[in-house]
């Protein structure tokens, strides 16, 4: 970074809506440790709670990655408000890895990480690029995490401690991918066409992983009568509104024929566990 710009009087302010998406995260900050009540217990049948425990284990992972991403870019980026942003993101996922990590030990236990998802992670938090980890942790992986939590969400309704942990995980998490929508074009703007096509290689590669990672787990989410067809549906019509919002599409890799490919994958699947006695797509019990 450029030292000098520390010690200017007057700082220009070019994204009014970092700051108040600032506002908005300091409106809503919550502890963990008071706002939930863990004496609650969870009720659930041993297969729901093991099928979970992987599901949450997964985000666990992300989490830790996220709160070292955030961390890294907050030396990266150039500008003051988007370093507030992220300085905040950073208390955020330190209290997303903290409350999850208790969720896991009250629930089942803390499974080892998936390798697609490792790779994917591990990526994101080596990488150097400021612009390959906006992409990647805040476009995509936040996305992907926002949806989980809404589908977890909806099958876990015999459970108030976890509703309450998603709802408050997930009103963050929306602001992260805000943050993405907001400074991404100014960051794009300025990247150089090599260093865009070398994000977009990058960006296959995490498509990839992350969509094993969610394959893998298609059994826990049969378990927890999560529809995954419908579930990736959702993903990429999210993820293309967030893209549209930003009004460039500068450096953002898509390939319908691809998408097509790994959706057709999730149909397969659902249809032959509705073959198989599976029956319509219903929450677990």
């Amino acid at each position: 970074m450029n030292v000098d710009a520390l010690f200017k009087a007057e700082v220009e302010q070019k994204f009014p809506r970092l700051e108040r998406l600032f506002e908005q995260a300091k409106e809503d900050f919550w502890n963990e440790s008071t706002v939930v009540d863990w004496n609650q217990p969870i009720e659930m049948a041993p297969a729901k709670r093991r099928a979970l425990a992987r599901v949450l284990s997964i985000i666990y992972y992300g989490e830790r990655a996220a709160l070292e991403v955030a961390a890294q870019l907050v030396g990266m980026v150039e500008d003051e408000e988007a370093k507030f942003v992220l300085a905040a993101q950073v208390i955020e996922e330190a209290k997303h890895v903290s409350v999850f990590r208790r969720v896991l030990r009250k629930l089942d236990q803390i499974h080892p990480v998936d390798p697609w998802s490792r790779r994917v992670l591990s990526d994101l938090v080596r990488v150097k690029d400021p612009v390959a980890k906006l992409i990647g942790m805040q476009l995509i992986v936040e996305n992907v995490a926002n949806h989980l939590f809404v589908e977890i969400g909806k099958a876990c309704q015999e459970a108030p401690l976890l509703r309450d942990v998603l709802q408050y995980v997930a009103r963050d998490e929306k602001k992260h991918t805000g943050i993405a929508a907001i400074y991404l074009p100014k960051i794009l703007a300025k990247a150089s066409r090599l260093n865009l096509e070398l994000v977009k290689l990058r960006q296959v590669y995490w498509a990839f992983c992350l969509d094993r990672t969610i394959y893998n787990h298609r059994h826990d989410a049969d378990a927890l009568g999560i529809d995954l067809f419908q579930a990736m549906i959702k993903g990429i019509q999210s993820q293309e509104r967030i893209v549209e919002s930003m009004g460039t599409r500068r450096g953002i890799w898509k390939n319908r024929v691809l998408e097509g490919i790994s959706l057709r994958m999730y149909k397969k699947h659902s249809d032959e566990r509705a073959r198989a006695g599976g029956g319509a797509w219903t929450r677990a019990a």
